[in-house]
């Protein structure tokens, strides 16, 4: 079961870091901007600490940070559905 479960969170991390370079890619629009809002959030604390990074710095932080947002949610709601489905099919058999 572990390993399912990492292997399963690796894949959601793997594909929500494509997600987040392609946004960085294509940051003028609204989806990009959604997509890598955790990471442009973290990047301007950052900066107001006097901490930010720059160039590549820059681009790691956005990207890494909206990938392990955007993984953590995926996981959250598809543990959420998993366990409502499960509730569902327990009360329709009692």
């Amino acid at each position: 079961m572990e390993g399912i479960l990492i292997s399963r969170t690796l894949v959601t991390f793997v594909l929500a870091c494509i997600a987040s370079v392609v946004a960085l890619n294509h940051f003028d629009n609204i989806p990009a901007y959604l997509t890598l809002a955790p990471g442009y959030l973290v990047q301007s604390w950052l900066f107001e600490r006097h901490w930010a990074l720059g160039g590549l710095g820059y681009q790691a932080t956005m990207v890494g940070v909206s990938a392990i947002v955007w993984t953590l949610i995926l996981l959250g709601l598809a543990r959420a559905v998993r366990l409502l489905v499960r509730r569902v099919r327990r009360v329709a058999s009692s």
